[in-house]
């Protein structure tokens, strides 16, 4: 192994790089050459290689004015040419004389190495964290109770998912890439200025509790401002997203620059809080600079009164100061991380608030704490011919989360017989769609009871209550981003394509799937409604009532499913019911007449209340509340 020549390292460090005097470099190469140091043989090389790459700091260190006056005996010495000029002898191959070849070749390709795995690992971390999150997300409000929704904006639950956790996952790759190595450098170079100088060190940290003071109350400010940005930022989207759900609607009302300009205002109030949160944490940041580089000028005014008192030697002052540039360096980058910190801590806050407000809906040891094939075996009898079971209100009252001290539903007795077709009527507001809430269990009554054969409804766990007992068909179905055949399989996941397509076939769905759609059972549709191209009101029911009749659920419900389509698709639509009815306890919210009159039994709602119940011959018979109803809406074939 080649011999380190630390003379020769030390002529040609000095040159590239510090202005020393003969006695400086004097002290330097002894302590190089001595043989502690020596012993070392392979930790030779590394220091040169380390001393390579560290000459360019070195050669532009800042201080040099500030220090040669120190380390020279007069002003004149610190400019003047001492030391043999060495620099015009500097060849690359003197460079490599400092390192074994071999040793640069291992660095090199360690270095590499570790990059590569360095980069990979942190964006493989940063991913998975992130996935973690988005997931337990989702699964947190998905399960969510009905009434959550109620006073939830739906553009704020999505930035939670989305814009949210790639805030935290930016910060988190920002704050382990930079403020780890940040943090190891500053522990490490504190450690070696308590070696050099401890008087100088508890100097130098006695300043940073006022810093840190100073740094806590504008963190705290930043936050505030961090979460007011949110907000204005979902307030912001939520607009957008709600024109853009609506569109046809925005457009039908010429609504289009009022949209603007609402848009507008809030993403103006949004800049404003962003500009707001930049020159804070800005400020947060120059007055950290601002701090660190008072710190250095102190270190270097105590410094000099040591070495005048000579308790302190020149060279441990300059290596103090190059530590010290070492920590001044560190601590300012972790301040620029400061930002990603408080945009990272504000998200991670509002996640863990999302997860942490679980409600019973999504708790799952409340969903499944049953034995499931009790239920299983109860919901495989009730699908038998004659075997619908019936539904039983008894003295429910119910007012919604949102609204508590307005009873929607006062003492309500009504029963649905087993096997039946039951029609709801009533005036806007008398509390019909709140019936079906409650079956569905959306919401649970405030008082009474909802029985289902002879068992209480709150019973059956949620997932076998609507996967399997109840079916639901609303006015305006709900169609998902797939294929025709994936929308009709929701109602029963593992059904092979041939009890799809008969189901399709019940539903009189399957003539035009067939022959009007481009790729039939394969066509993908689109989200929202508005969004469906080509799919009418009624093959859009006729989809859903297929999905009903794949599940095959004993319990039908449906609301108003026939009041937005024109006659000949309610014909259409109302042979399909009568298909997937025959046998099954039904509950049907209706404003057409047409739908009211086949109804085995009709119940009169008003004020969350039963007020009249019969058939259509008594009802009209009795000339009460149902028969004006009739006289009123006749004309127009609409009950409400």
């Amino acid at each position: 192994m080649p011999q380190f020549d630390a003379c020769l390292f030390v002529k040609r460090f000095s040159c590239i790089g510090w202005k020393l005097n003969t006695r400086t470099f004097v002290r330097v190469k002894s302590v190089l050459k001595s043989p502690k140091l020596k012993s070392y043989g392979f930790g030779h090389h590394l220091f040169g290689l380390s001393a390579l790459f560290g000459i360019s700091f070195f050669k532009l260190h800042p201080f040099d004015r500030f220090l040669s006056p120190v380390l020279c005996d007069s002003p004149k010495d610190c400019y003047s040419t001492q030391l043999p000029p060495v620099i015009d002898e500097w060849t690359v191959k003197d460079l490599f004389d400092l390192i074994l070849p071999e040793t640069f070749t291992i660095f090199c390709a360690v270095l590499s190495l570790a990059t590569f795995l360095y980069i990979g690992l942190l964006a493989s971390a940063g991913e998975r964290i992130a996935v973690r999150l988005r997931r337990a997300l989702f699964r947190s409000l998905v399960y969510r109770e009905m009434a959550y929704f109620d006073v939830q904006n739906s553009g704020k639950l999505l930035e939670s998912i989305t814009s949210d956790v790639q805030t935290f996952k930016s910060s988190f790759k920002q704050c382990i890439s930079h403020g780890l190595k940040n943090t190891i450098q500053v522990v490490g170079s504190v450690y070696a200025l308590l070696k050099i100088s401890s008087t100088l060190t508890f100097t130098l940290m006695g300043s940073l509790p006022c810093v840190i003071l100073v740094g806590s109350l504008m963190g705290a400010e930043l936050r505030r401002l961090s979460q007011n940005v949110h907000l204005q930022n979902s307030i912001a989207a939520s607009t957008a997203e709600e024109t853009f759900t609506h569109i046809r609607s925005v457009k039908a009302l010429a609504l289009e620059e009022n949209q603007h300009t609402q848009f507008c205002t809030e993403s103006e109030e949004a800049r404003r809080l962003n500009e707001k949160l930049g020159y804070g944490i800005g400020l947060f940041q120059g007055l950290s600079n601002l701090a660190l580089n008072g710190i250095v000028l102190g270190v270097l005014y105590v410094g000099g009164h040591l070495i005048s008192r000579d308790e302190l030697k020149p060279g441990d002052l300059m290596s103090f100061l190059v530590t010290t540039q070492t920590v001044q360096r560190s601590l300012a980058q972790l301040s620029l991380l400061y930002g990603h910190v408080v945009r990272g801590n504000s998200a991670l806050n509002r996640i863990f608030w999302t997860l942490r407000s679980c409600t019973v809906e999504c708790n799952e040891s409340l969903l499944f704490n049953r034995d499931p094939s009790l239920y299983t075996k109860l919901c495989d009898l009730w699908r038998q011919p004659g075997q619908a079971p019936q539904l039983c209100f008894d003295a429910v009252q119910f007012a919604y989360p949102s609204r508590p001290e307005t009873f929607v539903l006062n003492e309500l007795d009504m029963t649905i017989p087993a096997g039946k077709v039951v029609a709801l009527v009533g005036q806007s507001g008398a509390g019909k769609s709140t019936v079906v809430s409650l079956i569905e269990r959306f919401y649970d009554p405030s008082t009474g009871r909802i029985k289902l054969g002879d068992r209480d409804l709150r019973d059956f766990p949620l997932g076998s209550l609507r996967g399997q007992l109840v079916g639901y068909i609303s006015q305006e179905p709900q169609i998902f981003n797939a294929s025709i055949r994936e929308n009709i399989r929701f109602g029963k996941y593992d059904a092979t394509d041939v009890e799809v397509e008969e189901a399709a076939r019940l539903a009189n769905a399957h003539d035009f799937i067939v022959n009007q759609l481009p790729q039939g059972y394969d066509t993908p549709v689109g989200q929202s409604s508005d969004s469906i191209a080509g799919l009418s009101g009624g093959q859009r029911q006729r989809i859903a009532i297929a999905r009903v009749i794949l599940k095959n659920a004993p319990i039908l419900l449906l609301d108003e499913a026939t009041s937005a389509l024109d006659a000949e698709s309610e014909a259409q639509v109302q042979e399909a019911l009568g298909t997937v009815m025959k046998g099954r306890t039904c509950l049907i919210i209706a404003h057409r007449l047409s739908t009211v009159r086949r109804a085995d039994l009709i119940l009169v709602m008003s004020h969350g209340k039963i007020v009249e119940q019969g058939t259509h011959q008594d009802l009209m018979a009795k000339r009460g509340r149902y028969y004006d109803l009739v006289q009123r809406q006749e004309s127009g074939d609409f009950l409400s």
